[in-house]
């Protein structure tokens, strides 16, 4: 099972995470004390007699992990002959190294020599360099001081981006939230029997971060999990890039955000300087300090929309009051989305999302035109898109990730969102990250509900068992590819409910993903053809195929 979860990983597919959660390999927390929680882990497993490894996303992180280790294992003693390595740390007899540099010269049997990421135990410390055992072959070597000095470090701990050759028995490493789903697969890869993973969550403290969506609407460790699930560092070449420019696609994020950013300067540019004084001091006068707040400039710009649509900032202001605000951190930014919410609610831009052209910009000499054109542009490009979406022989890669097959007006209308959102085509979520703002979230939500309500037969079929075993079930995004797996097993011949039933009465199921937690279980019973057969290409054969078609020809 853990074998075709990181396959799914390695893919971006979300439903790899029903996996992770369920089997409590994602812990979260603070830096200190995933570090603290890393280190402890690594030394249980090694207690244990296993082989394991930590991984860090920084250098500095490694060192204080492989000292730490380091410390640990002297307990106090005196180590003996020592040696400097190449990482600024010293070795000694009974320590665990790791060599960076293949070296073909250095010969450990008649078709091996000496690789980067290979771990070893030191025996011997000489003048000649470090006599050591290689920590899965047994195998011995002698590394010349020089390669010591300039490719050995200690090997307690490990970079995510260095640990491509590495392999142990069990894997310890802390992810900072910006990784990449080709670093999550390596790091996920790395253990033989277990790999757990330690993920960064909590803000750093820093006051300039304040204004950013994810400090007031803070992201889950789901959200984190996902989004790097969606960040492809593949490499791109020159030619691809270049056909990318000129792409509908990624041409219309751009257009988006040059439309939003232009009604916002063009309210406060014709307002100027005496008018966004003036209204400064009247918010200053119903709610002091307000201005002060660190989400005081994106109100100040909601509050400047509605005055060049002819209405009355403060009374926006007091619509935006009338319910508690649950947060004093940042209240600007909270009045700020709601303010964009009240105001222009039934009243679309160019995309259902966007916010309409306030009146008085519509009709102004210098800004009108321009602003509409800007808005013309969106459309245009929205448009070209949904065509493209509607002609196109390829199927986007998101369509992977939903079962059955939506209506074309509906991949057209997530085309649409993704390429304004600047969703990249590895990510596999139909409507990628959860939206914070209420324009743009109505809308996702709107657009998932669709896709779910589209989706196959199967759940219609399977739904009422899924809902017995958790009343959310069904509506999980995953559901119904479940739903469609579980379909084509029994119509195989095997015992799917039967399957079903004792993963669900395995325990309990994480709060998210949990479908394809259910889903991870099973697949641990069947094989990895049959779990992995649910390509619409092929099917699985069902026991009554071989009459069906005798009866009517293939």
């Amino acid at each position: 099972a853990e074998g075709s979860a990181s396959l799914a990983l390695r893919d971006g597919l979300p439903e790899a995470l029903g996996f992770y959660l369920d089997n409590h390999r994602a812990h979260v927390g603070d830096e200190t004390t995933m570090a603290d929680e890393v280190f402890t882990a690594w030394s249980i497993d090694q207690a244990a007699g296993l082989d394991s490894i930590m991984l860090a996303p920084t250098r500095e992180l490694v060192a204080e992990l492989n000292q730490r280790a380091r410390t640990q294992r002297l307990n106090g003693h005196t180590p003996g002959v020592e040696t400097d390595l190449a990482d600024g740390n010293r070795a000694s007899t009974g320590d665990v190294i790791i060599t960076r540099t293949n070296d073909r010269r250095l010969r450990v049997s008649a078709t091996d020599w000496v690789k980067n990421g290979d771990r070893w135990t030191v025996l011997d410390i000489t003048p000649a360099g470090i006599r050591a055992r290689h920590t899965t072959s047994g195998l011995h070597i002698m590394l010349p001081a020089d390669y010591v000095a300039e490719s050995v470090e200690l090997g307690y701990a490990s970079t995510t981006h260095a640990a491509q050759g590495i392999t142990a028995d069990t894997m310890h490493g802390l992810l900072a939230g910006s990784e990449s789903r080709q670093q999550a697969y390596t790091m996920l890869t790395r253990g033989r029997l277990a790999n757990h993973s330690y993920l960064v969550v909590v803000g750093d403290g820093d006051p300039h971060t304040a204004i950013n969506p994810e400090v007031i609407n803070p992201l889950t460790p789901t959200d984190l999990l996902e989004r790097i699930l969606g960040r492809d560092e593949s490499p791109v070449s020159a030619t691809t890039q270049l056909r990318e420019a000129d792409d509908p696609r990624t041409q219309l994020k751009d257009a988006v955000d040059r439309y939003t950013d232009a009604i916002a300067f063009a309210a406060t540019h014709t307002a100027g300087d005496l008018g966004v004084r003036a209204l400064e001091r009247q918010v200053d006068a119903v709610l002091p300090g307000l201005t002060d707040a660190a989400g005081w400039q994106a109100l100040r710009s909601e509050l400047l929309m509605v005055q060049a649509d002819g209405r009355d900032p403060i009374q926006a202001l007091a619509r935006a009051c009338a319910d508690p605000i649950n947060t004093a951190y940042d209240p600007a930014s909270v009045l700020a989305w709601r303010t964009a919410d009240n105001e222009w609610r039934g009243r679309r831009g160019p995309l259902p999302w966007l916010p309409a052209l306030p009146k008085q910009l519509q009709h102004h000499p210098d800004w009108g035109d321009y602003l509409a054109a800007r808005a013309h542009g969106i459309n245009d490009l929205a448009d070209a898109l949904s065509r493209q979406a509607a002609t196109s022989a390829v199927a986007p890669k998101w369509l992977a990730s939903v079962a059955g097959q939506p209506p074309d007006s509906l991949i057209a209308d997530v085309e649409v969102w993704r390429a304004a959102h600047g969703i990249p085509a590895s990510d596999q979520r139909p409507t990628g990250d959860r939206q914070h703002a209420n324009c743009p979230a109505r809308w996702q939500r709107q657009l998932d509900k669709r896709l779910h309500t589209t989706q196959s037969a199967a759940l219609d079929e399977w739904g009422h068992v899924l809902a017995t075993i958790a009343p959310a079930l069904p509506s999980d995004p995953y559901a119904p590819t479940l739903a469609r797996r579980l379909s084509q097993l029994s119509a195989s011949g095997i015992a799917a409910r039967q399957l079903l039933d004792r993963a669900a009465d395995e325990g309990p199921l994480p709060d998210d993903h949990a479908a394809a937690a259910l889903w991870w279980r099973i697949s641990r019973h069947i094989s990895p053809a049959v779990a992995q057969d649910d390509d619409r290409r092929y099917h699985l054969a069902t026991q009554w195929l071989d009459h069906f078609t005798t009866a009517l020809g293939a």
